[in-house]
């Protein structure tokens, strides 16, 4: 097991510090070898939120560049944090520090370099020891760092606008191109990210690194390239076990549709993508349609608008308004 422990005032936990950290810890374990499909179950805090393009991106990047067949990226809903197996963890670990009381060291000149050095300190209570016959690998992460994975709050920003003049400049040419391969390979849903492989020849990326988990893509890809979702059962608010969905799906039941059953009620997708990609906000629709699509959702509203105004003034061109007419609040 795995833990990686990080401190700053400065700085927040961003998912590119996450991929830094599964970067590391892969590399020197050869995970990639021999295994080519990775599931990350995360806590759902701002800093694994599917709602973020940058976090979209971030993974989407670690998918391509680790050739992986899959890369699923799962979090608990709000309220059942209790079945997170990482919270159980986190339990025990606290366990171990008990009425510990780690001073920062006033010989270093900044804070994040005290930070540091107690997070040095903390190593001594984790590091070697026991979760569950699991032995503890636990390094921390100081606050001066080589990533491979860097600039996310620039990226998040970046990601943030739609004006059509950031979008297609040649500044945002990389980003974009990059953009639009990951989100032809991703599924998103309110608690679920997954990049899978594709089958399209004209694919560059998955054309060149064939398929190695042939067993574990075969079942995502009947089931719509995605994990088999959650169905309720007939008693409200209960759902199948994965096991159960799996057997359905594999008997030639059709997957149900991402987020399509939630209490809260369904949720719009993008009908220009071809997997099913969860809109979180109008905005999110705005953002998406522009960077993947090239198209504007509000300027597209205007236009038919604009059109439909046109036509009742050809149809009744005696009673046409000569007054300027203002927008409405909805533009």
């Amino acid at each position: 097991m795995f833990v990686r422990p990080f401190g700053s005032i400065s700085e927040k936990a961003t998912s590119e510090i996450h991929i830094n950290n599964l970067q590391q810890i892969a590399t020197e374990n050869n995970w990639f070898l021999h295994r080519s499909v990775l599931t990350i179950i995360s806590d759902n805090g701002p800093d694994w939120k599917t709602d973020c393009m940058a976090n979209i991106y971030n993974f989407g990047r670690f998918w391509e560049e680790n050739k992986l067949d899959a890369l699923i990226w799962v979090s608990y809903a709000p309220g059942n944090s209790r079945y997170n197996p990482i919270e159980r963890m986190f339990s025990h670990l606290t366990d171990l520090i008990a009425n510990v009381t780690i001073d920062l060291d006033p010989t270093f000149s900044t804070i994040n370099r005290q930070l540091d050095s107690a997070l040095v300190d903390l190593n001594k209570y984790w590091h070697n020891k026991k979760y569950d016959k699991f032995k503890i690998d636990c390094r921390p992460v100081f606050s001066v760092n080589g990533n491979s994975f860097d600039g996310h709050q620039e990226l998040k920003d970046k990601l943030m606008k739609s004006s059509i003049k950031h979008v297609m400049s040649e500044e945002s040419n990389s980003i974009r191109f990059n953009l639009q391969l990951y989100l032809r390979h991703c599924i998103r849903s309110s608690y679920y990210v997954s990049f899978i492989k594709c089958t399209d020849s004209t694919c560059i990326h998955c054309s060149r690194h064939p398929v190695r988990a042939t067993k574990t893509i075969r079942l995502l890809r009947s089931s719509g390239d995605y994990l088999p979702w959650p169905q309720m059962t007939l008693s409200k608010y209960h759902y199948d076990t994965f096991l159960q969905r799996t057997h359905s799906i594999l008997a030639g039941e059709k997957n149900a549709v991402p987020d399509q059953q939630l209490p809260s009620g369904s949720t719009k997708q993008c009908f220009a993508c071809k997997l099913p990609y969860i809109f979180s906000s109008k905005a999110d629709e705005e953002r998406h349609m522009m960077w993947v699509h090239q198209s504007n959702v509000s300027s597209h509203n205007k236009r038919k608008h604009s059109s439909s105004s046109r036509s009742q003034s050809i149809l009744h061109p005696k009673k046409r308004n000569t007054r300027r007419r203002e927008l409405s609040p909805e533009y």
